[in-house]
Order: structure tokens, then C-alpha cells, then sequence
């Protein structure tokens, strides 16, 4: 999710979301994680049990109004909330013209924060 600083607005606005959604690396099985916030650049998710590095490409499944979404994204930014669980910031690489004509819709019905 881009941003620009000196003006300290994003290029994107976000969106609060309340959904579950499956992340995984590029070559492996599904992870399950929760939505923070949605934006058309990336998406905010925090995740328990999973172990991630800044700069790994992910690819997301995400269900928006009963039609599913997949994206593939680098991972910007990771926090460590507990013991357990992590705040990961994921910045959209790939995403299909179909989902994202989905996630404008979705985003435009949505609540911006």
C-alpha cells in the first residue's frame, strides 16, 4: 500500500473489513487469517501461527460478496502484536482485471476510514 508521506495521504483509501481469508506463499498449503483493512493497493491482515518475512510474495483468497477473489502480493511491513500473532501490511503485485473490478465494487460500498 503506497503512500505519500509529505502529504501523509495514502494512494489508496482503506476500508475496515471483517472477513477471514486464506494467505499462503506462493508453493505451499493455506494459512487462515483475518482482515484489518482493504484498500484497491494491498490489503492489512493479522494472522496467529504463522511465520512470514517482509519481501515474501503471498497469494491471498479473499470471498467479497459471495464471489471469490485471489490476488498475489509482496508483504511491506510486519508487526508482532503477542507471542502469537502478527500484523502484516501486503502490498498487491497481481492482481486479475475480474477481481479487481470486484474489490472496486466491493471498496465503493464500503465504509472509508
Amino acid at each position: 500500500m503506497a503512500q505519500d508521506y509529505e502529504t501523509g495521504r495514502r494512494k489508496y483509501p482503506r476500508v475496515k473489513t471483517e472477513a477471514v481469508f486464506s494467505v499462503t506463499r506462493l508453493d505451499t498449503s493455506d494459512g487462515v487469517a483475518h482482515v484489518v483493512d482493504l484498500s484497491l493497493g494491498g490489503i492489512r491482515f493479522q494472522c496467529v501461527g504463522l511465520e512470514f518475512e517482509v519481501g515474501e510474495m503471498l497469494r491471498v483468497s479473499l470471498n467479497l460478496s459471495g464471489i471469490e477473489m485471489n490476488a498475489i502480493g509482496q508483504l511491506v511491513r510486519i508487526t508482532q502484536l503477542d507471542a502469537f500473532t502478527q500484523e502484516l501490511a501486503l502490498a498487491f503485485v497481481e492482481v486479475d482485471a475480474r477481481a479487481l473490478k470486484l474489490l472496486e465494487e466491493y471498496l465503493e460500498d464500503a465504509e472509508e476510514f
